[in-house]
């Protein structure tokens, strides 16, 4: 059986956890941008796919982002900051810099 999970975004639409790139906070809003180049937005905040996503290869590293940690393409040590596959950069708050570096 495959190891991926399928996420609810809405009552009628499921997503697989690994087309998933990242997922950016807008207020009350989540942003959910896919391998694809497409987008989704879902009412649902941030921190309940946050919970949801913890023990997949997922990652959040500032209050605004949740990343796939398959997506990445570079880290850069010195400033702590991320490059995804899609060339955009994510700055890892620093309360957060050695978690992130234990689940890399």
């Amino acid at each position: 059986m495959n190891n991926d999970l399928l996420i609810t975004i809405d009552k009628r639409m499921t997503v697989q956890s690994s087309k998933i790139l990242m997922l950016k906070a807008d207020i009350n809003y989540t942003h959910i941008l896919l391998d694809d180049g497409s987008t989704i937005i879902s009412s649902r905040t941030l921190g309940i796919f946050e919970k949801r996503l913890y023990s997949y290869s997922f990652f959040r590293p500032n209050r605004s982002v949740i990343i796939n940690l398959k997506y990445i393409a570079s880290f850069q040590k010195e400033s702590f900051t991320i490059r995804m596959e899609n060339d955009e950069l994510i700055s890892i708050s620093r309360r957060r810099t050695k978690q992130f570096l234990k689940r890399i």
